[in-house]
Parts: structure tokens; sequence; C-alpha cells
């Protein structure tokens, strides 16, 4: 009997580790040729092959370990639909290649194409996304506090100042949103901070550092100098770092956050792929604080790399299984009936998009919704609509 259960709990634990394949299925009305249009994104051509338009870098070929396509699409190109060892297959038609006429333009080339991935002005998307910060890093992080003309708030051209000196180079300007705490052990994920901006910094001659005396520089770090508040009273001052507002998607004031700008930073780069191993979610965080989301509006799971989920990850969002009362059963061990329920298998609702994510949190893009998204539906991978999941064991 022992051997028995091992045996089923190893048989269990294969079964729930094993990664979500999800095959293509290609649509019946499925162009043989088609003519990419002015507008046109690769999740909307993919959606014309097929039932599940994220899986378009499969339709492609493409690999998700390398964005960058060399081949670039672009409006007026020809595609030709065909059939790669048994699995369907997008080319492009080299002999209708069309004539692009280059103007002067700020040019989104992180994809390796002509055209977006989907229709979403990302980074507008990234800039109000949320991101989870410890109290370690808030701690340290620098602060503006001032700006021009004694005003609270400041945007786009001002010159504002940060308390220290900062490293040349762009910076995000952010601010405190609300905590989150897993719904089902309370403990606290993080503190969740909104990008309301961008920064750079500007150069700055320090001639008070220079005048500094042997003595001075003895007793003050290498960043500070004595300042006189009179004759008798000589203070430790440091210079504040002069920066330009280079964006603002809302209002900037002192006491925003400062966080150096890095290559990860830029949400774009994005191969929407499959999970690689079983995933269960909850939504616990919706963008503005509100209750009920839907389409193009941000999510915050509480799962990240921890738990297998990266940048680019597709998950389907369920409304969980739920409970009804079925009636009493009779019990003969005792005079009293054993209530019943029946459960409600959960339910495939919409679809999101991963692109931030930490440790245990991930923020998601909704890209479909067939009814409101709340606090506390599941995500997880592709194919468990009507599945009776349960959620606590």
């Amino acid at each position: 009997m022992h051997k028995r259960i091992i045996t089923l709990l190893c048989a269990a634990s294969v079964v729930l580790s094993a990664p979500v394949m999800a095959k293509m299925h290609l649509r019946p009305d499925a162009p043989a040729r088609y003519e990419v249009q002015k507008g046109d994104t690769l999740w909307h051509i993919s959606g014309k092959y097929l039932y599940s338009p994220w899986q378009w870098p499969q339709l492609w070929n493409a690999n998700r370990n390398q964005i960058r396509n060399p081949q670039q699409i672009y409006p007026g190109q020809v595609l030709i639909l065909g059939n790669v060892n048994g699995q369907p297959r997008l080319q492009i038609d080299t002999t209708s290649i069309p004539t692009i006429k280059l103007q002067p333009r700020i040019h989104n080339l992180s994809s390796g194409y002509g055209i977006s991935t989907i229709n979403v002005d990302f980074y507008r998307l990234f800039m109000q996304s949320p991101q989870v910060m410890t109290k370690d890093q808030l701690r340290k992080a620098p602060k503006l506090v001032s700006g021009p003309d004694n005003r609270m708030m400041y945007g786009a051209g001002d010159r504002v100042y940060a308390d220290r000196s900062l490293e040349p180079g762009r910076y995000l300007v952010f601010r405190l949103d609300q905590e989150i705490r897993d719904p089902d052990t309370h403990k606290s994920l993080g503190q969740l901070v909104r990008f309301n901006g961008q920064v750079v910094t500007l150069p700055v001659q320090n001639s008070a550092l220079k005048e500094r005396d042997e003595q001075d520089k003895k007793a003050l770090p290498d960043d500070e100098y004595y300042t006189r508040k009179n004759a008798f009273i000589k203070l430790p001052t440091q210079t504040a770092q002069p920066l330009t507002v280079t964006s603002a998607v809302s209002e900037i004031s002192d006491g925003d956050y400062l966080l150096k700008m890095t290559d990860e930073d830029k949400p774009f780069q994005i191969m929407p792929h499959a999970p690689d191993t079983q995933i269960k979610a909850k939504i616990v965080g919706i963008l503005d604080g509100i209750v009920e989301a839907g389409p193009f509006q941000t999510v915050v799971l509480n799962a990240g790399t921890a738990q297998g989920i990266d940048k680019g990850t597709v998950l389907s969002l369920y409304k969980k299984s739920r409970q009804l009362k079925k009636g009493l059963r009779p019990d003969k061990s005792s005079d009293h009936g054993v209530l019943r329920y029946l459960s409600i298998p959960a339910e495939e609702v919409g679809m999101a998009l991963v692109y931030r994510v930490s440790d245990n949190l991930s923020s998601a893009i909704i890209l479909d919704a067939r009814t409101n998204i709340n606090v506390g539906d599941l995500a997880m991978n592709p194919g468990h609509d009507l599945d009776d999941v349960t959620v606590n064991r």
C-alpha cells in the first residue's frame, strides 16, 4: 500500500511539473497569401492564421532567445503560408518586396520588425506600470528635492535637482503606490511603485570642492565641502545634482524617487511564449488601485522568476472554481446528514502578456478579456478552461 501511494505521488508530481506545450491550430480560412497593411501587428496577422495569436513566434519559426529578426516585415510585403516538417510557417514572398521611403523620425528597432508586435503604446504602459521595491532599495534611492520657481509640480523641459551626486545618464522618476501582500499567506511581497517620468543628468562644475584645504579634505567625504552659516559655524555641504525632465506621463514633484535606467528597463524586446512550467498565480493588484480591469490594463501577479515566469510569458486568466451547496447526504454513522457541495470549474475569461518581472511578482498587460478581471482571479497556463482547479489544497 505504501509503495502504491508513493508511486501515485510521483506520477502526480510529474504531471504537475510538466510544461504545457500548446499545439498550433490553423484556422480553416487562413489565407494562402496576405499583403501586410498599414497598422497591422504581428498579433493581428497571426490571428488570421491561428486560433491563439500569441503563438506567432512558432508560426514565424522565430527564436525566442534571439529577438531580432533579419527579415523586416513592412506594409506592402506579401506573406505566403507554407509547411515545414508538418507545421504551418509564414514566409515573406521575396519577389514582392515593396519600396520603402524612409523619413527622418524615431524608429523603434528593438523588436527587429518593421511592424509592432501588438497594438499597445509600450512606452506609456511601461512608465505607468508598477514595479516592486524593497525597503532597503527605497532607503538608498536618491530623491528629487527642488525645481524652478519654487513650484510643486514639474514637467518636460524643467530643470530639477536630486539630493546627491549621481552617475551620468538617464533616470526613471517614480513614487510609492501601495504595499502588496499575498492573498493567501498575507506576507508582504514588496512595495509597488509607479513610474511617472524620465530625467537626464546635466554636467555640473564644482569649484567649491576644488577650494577645500587639506584639513577639510581629511575631515569630509570626497563629495562634501564646508559652507559658513556665520563666522563661527560651518556646515558640511553637498552639491545637488542638476537634471532635466525629458518626459512626464504624470506630474513630477519633490520627494519622488530616482532609479538609474539600464537596458533591462526597455520593455519593447518581448517575444510571446507559453510558460516552461506549470504556473498557478493570482492577480494581487490592478493599476490605478481599481478592483476591476479590462483589455490593455496592467495587473500584478504574485509569481515571478522564482516560479518560472519571465518577460514575454503568456498566461490565461481564469475565474476560479466556486462551490455550491448541493444538499444533505445521509450518514450511517450518525443521526445527522453530511452537507455536500458541487464545484463549478474554473472559466477562462482572458489572456495576459507579462512585460515586467521580479523574483516573486510580475506585471502583465491584459490582451483579451471576455468579462471583468478582478483581484483574486487566477493566472495559469493556457488550456485550463472548465478545469476544476483547486486554489488552496
